[in-house]
């Protein structure tokens, strides 16, 4: 293993105190969410990697909004397969999520994109797996192997990188680090993550409202309630889909990779069979005229912007937000691309260009 140290790369002190933590279930696995060079993992870019290490600790601690201790990550992996130290061992990450999402595993960064180096050298798959190993060794890390996106709605650790984890979070030479995955789907397949809307309400993964409560409630009654470690809740998550999957699979359906009939994602055959009606009221609205792509200019306003929002937030794709919450206003945010970007991932139909500026196809998908 190559690890260099805080020292080394040249990290800042700490902006407040990072919390002890004895040990976690595991680890999980993230990426950059944004371009990563493919220079980056050219032989002779090494030396930039320290670099890239103080630029991303230097984002995190003017972050205001999550008010980031320090760098998020416990450890980073560059392309050429060197561990750098972030928070270190014993030390609880503030990427995972949430409060209790940190608290239970200690977070690695992969240094890939969502575009340009978006696909793992072999020597960063190395270095992910002498990463966590040295969490386990020396920080009394669990055995499971996680993507950021279990248990989180997010789209890290982006398709590549969470298929090596789903895979085995194995070296190229095959070998894993004893545990692997955690949480595999029903089926051994890739858990689905998109949504659909029946009779105007949003369900899938990230869907959000009292009847996405009430599914989970349905299920448990009908006896799938194993998939649960707490819940169910307004917020559709893999549980949700595992559980409805097991449903679907208890009726005779058949495929249970994404976007088959088993999949765990409702349609309104399986969700009628599930509560005994379909809620909500259909729909058969049209979206507006597309105003053009000039309306959509980052940090500008445009009337346009506001009706887009709306569609989001029915959506429920509001993650993204300044506030307590995300409300609709004329002015094209880089939290309103965020959002619109994840509306144009969980779309098969947006997602292979999903920058989160609304195309003629996304603002038509997003509002009809």
């Amino acid at each position: 293993m190559k690890l260099v140290t805080r020292a080394a790369w040249g990290a800042q002190p700490s902006k407040h105190s990072l919390a002890y933590i004895a040990s976690t279930l595991g680890v999980k696995v993230h990426y950059e969410g944004a371009y990563v060079p493919k220079s980056l993992a050219a032989a002779d870019a090494h030396s930039s990697c320290a670099g890239r290490m103080r630029d991303i600790q230097a984002s995190h601690l003017a972050n205001t909004r999550e008010d980031y201790s320090d760098i998020a990550y416990n450890a980073a992996v560059c392309p050429h397969g060197v561990v750098f130290e972030g928070r270190g061992l014993h030390r609880r990450t503030g990427a995972n999520g949430s409060s209790t999402l940190n608290s239970q595993d200690y977070a690695v960064l992969a240094m890939l994109g969502n575009s340009g180096l978006v696909q793992p050298p072999d020597a960063q798959l190395d270095g992910l797996v002498d990463a966590i190993q040295w969490l386990r060794s020396g920080g009394a890390a669990g055995k499971r192997v996680r993507g950021h996106r279990d248990g989180h709605a997010t789209s890290c650790p982006g398709d590549p990188l969470y298929a090596w984890v789903q895979a085995g979070a194995r070296r190229p030479d095959g070998e894993a680090p004893q545990g692997g995955p955690g949480g595999e789907p029903v089926g051994g397949t890739a858990i689905a993550r998109y949504q659909v809307t029946v009779n105007g309400l949003p369900y899938g993964y990230g869907a959000t409202g009292a009847h996405v409560t009430a599914v989970g409630t349905a299920l448990v009654k009908k006896g799938f309630g194993r998939f649960y470690a707490v819940g169910p809740g307004p917020e559709w998550s893999d549980a949700d889909t595992r559980a409805m999957q097991a449903f679907q699979l208890s009726l005779g359906y058949k495929g249970t990779a994404p976007h088959e009939d088993a999949d765990g994602v409702p349609g309104p055959v399986s969700l009628q069979r599930l509560l005994g009606t379909l809620p909500g009221k259909a729909t058969t609205a049209t979206a507006p005229p597309y105003p053009g792509r000039s309306a959509f200019i980052l940090g500008k306003t445009n009337p346009a912007v506001t009706v887009l929002d709306g569609g989001l937030v029915r959506r429920g794709f509001t993650r993204h937000h300044a506030g307590k919450a995300y409300a609709p206003g004329p002015l094209f945010s880089e939290n309103t691309r965020l959002n619109v970007r994840d509306f144009q991932r969980a779309t098969p139909a947006l997602a292979g260009a999903a920058d989160g500026y609304p195309g003629p196809l996304t603002w038509r998908l997003l509002l009809s």
